[in-house]
C-alpha cells in the first residue's frame, strides 16, 4: 500500500489533471491575442487571393481550396508554434514561468496541444467555415465559375496535416532553443541542414552525375538499388522518429531551462 502511494505521489508531480486544466487555459487565454490576429490576418489574405484569382484567372473552376489550406496551416502553426515558450527569452518572464507551480511535462503536453493538436483543429474548423462562406460570395459574383467545395477528410488534406505534426515539432525545438527571431532562426537553421544534406547527396551521386551516362527517360535514382534503400531509412526515420525525438529534445531543453 505504501509502495502504491508512492508512486501515485511520483506520477502527481509529473502530472496532475487540475493543474494541467489550470495551466491549459491560462495559456489559451495568455496567447488569445496572438490566435485572433493570426486569424484576422490569414482571413484577410484569403479572402483577397480569393478575389484576385477569381478576377484575373482564365481558369473556370476554383480549386485552390486544398493548396490555401495546406500553406496556411504550416506557415500560420509554424509561427504559432515559434512563439511558444515565449517567456523564455525574456529574464524576468522566463524566472516566473519557470516558478509557475506546473511540472515541465505538463509545460510541454499544453504547448503542444495548442500549438499542435489544437492548432489543426481549430484552423481545420475555421476554414471549412471559411470556405463554404467564399464559395456562396463566389457564386453571386462569379456566376461563370464553378467553385470546388473545401474536403476536410480528403486524402490531400489528411497528408497536410501529418506534414505538419512531423514539421511542427522542429519548431518546438526552435522555441525552447532559440532566444528571440526563433521562426527565421529555425527556417535558416532548416536551409543550412538541406544544404549539407544536399552536398552529400551530390558527394554521392557525383560519379553517375560526372559519367557518360545516358538516363532512360523514367530513370529515378532513389527507386531500387542502395540508393533507394537509403532513401526509404531516411523517409521511414522522418515520418516515425523525427517528430518524436523533437519532443524529446523540445523536453529536455525545458527541463534544463530550470537548472
Amino acid at each position: 500500500m505504501k509502495y502504491s502511494k508512492a508512486n501515485a505521489m511520483n506520477l502527481s508531480n509529473y502530472f496532475g489533471p487540475s493543474r494541467f486544466w489550470l495551466l491549459l487555459k491560462m495559456e489559451l487565454f495568455r496567447s488569445r491575442k496572438g490566435l485572433l490576429i493570426t486569424f484576422v490576418i490569414t482571413c484577410g489574405l484569403l479572402f483577397t487571393g480569393f478575389i484576385l484569382e477569381n478576377i484575373f484567372s482564365s481558369n473556370k473552376v476554383f480549386d485552390s481550396h486544398t493548396g490555401n489550406y495546406t500553406f496556411f496551416l504550416l506557415i500560420g502553426g509554424f509561427i504559432l508554434s515559434s512563439l511558444a515558450f515565449n517567456d523564455l527569452s525574456n529574464p524576468l518572464r522566463r524566472y516566473n514561468y519557470i516558478m509557475l507551480p506546473a511540472s515541465t511535462f505538463e509545460k510541454f503536453v499544453s504547448m503542444w496541444l495548442l500549438t499542435c493538436a489544437g492548432w489543426i483543429i481549430l484552423f481545420t474548423l475555421a476554414y471549412t467555415v471559411y470556405a463554404l462562406i467564399a464559395n456562396s460570395i463566389g457564386h453571386l459574383f462569379f456566376k461563370n465559375m464553378t467553385f470546388l467545395a473545401f474536403e476536410p477528410l480528403a486524402k490531400v488534406t489528411v497528408n497536410s496535416i501529418k506534414y505538419y505534426i512531423v514539421f511542427q515539432a522542429v519548431f518546438l525545438v526552435g522555441a525552447v532553443h532559440f532566444r528571440g527571431y526563433v521562426f527565421p532562426k529555425t527556417i535558416f537553421t532548416l536551409l543550412v541542414f538541406g544544404m549539407v544534406c544536399g552536398l552529400i547527396f551530390y558527394l554521392i551521386m557525383a560519379d553517375i552525375i560526372h559519367s557518360d551516362f545516358e538516363c532512360p527517360g523514367d530513370f529515378n535514382p532513389l527507386q531500387g538499388g542502395t540508393l533507394g534503400q537509403i532513401w526509404q531509412v531516411v523517409m521511414w526515420l522522418v515520418w516515425w522518429v523525427m517528430a518524436p525525438l523533437c519532443w524529446i529534445i523540445t523536453y529536455i531543453g525545458l527541463k534544463e531551462q530550470e537548472v
